[in-house]
């Protein structure tokens, strides 16, 4: 499997989700201008590497936000959105997330 650059430092879920997104509006010339970003904090998505940036048309953006809401994509406006798989940022926040954007469970320690 070939992981596009822009999804660098993504979690593996996120990366399949984008993948199909990207399939899905093909027709729309998606380019994909931001990924992971550590520097963005412990408050965003794009830190946890659960979002991304696409862009499309103008007139297109409508038809990328209800394809993306329709794969279970967060819209997050402007382009940005987010795969969480029904998870909060505090989710994140425990460092329980998995690569499959799935909260394991806590273990005793």
């Amino acid at each position: 499997m070939t992981i596009r650059q822009e999804f660098t430092g993504m979690l593996p879920g996120a990366i399949t989700k984008f993948d199909e997104l990207l399939a899905e509006v093909a027709g729309l010339n998606p380019v994909i201008v931001k990924g992971y970003d550590v520097t963005a904090g412990k408050d965003s998505f794009f830190y946890w590497g659960v979002a991304c940036r696409i862009t499309v048309a103008p007139d297109d953006m409508d038809d990328l936000e209800a394809a993306a809401e329709e794969l279970g994509i967060t819209w997050l406006g402007d382009g940005d959105m987010a795969y969480t798989n029904g998870l909060t940022i505090e989710d994140f926040k425990t460092y329980r997330v998995n690569g499959d954007v799935e909260l394991t469970p806590e273990k005793e320690v």
